[in-house]
């Protein structure tokens, strides 16, 4: 699943723009992603200038715990 790295999300909205089902919307200068509507296509990762975007597979520990109590009333 797609994440938002948000020490590296600038805010530039590109990925908002870029995602075919709008999952993506931006909350206190941020990209935060809609796990209900994603339908995990990657278009985000490849557009993302900084790479703020990134997979499960590119987590670590300290990035699950930000992202997922940052994520909390997302859902």
């Amino acid at each position: 699943m797609p994440w938002v790295d948000k020490d590296e999300c600038v805010g530039c909205g590109i990925c908002v723009g870029e995602c075919p089902v709008n999952a993506i919307s931006m909350k206190n200068g941020k990209a935060v992603i809609n796990m209900k509507k994603c339908i995990r296509c990657k278009k985000c990762h490849e557009v993302c200038p900084k790479k703020a975007i990134r997979h499960d597979s590119e987590r670590n520990q300290k990035e699950v715990y930000k992202n997922e109590n940052s994520n909390k009333f997302n859902r």
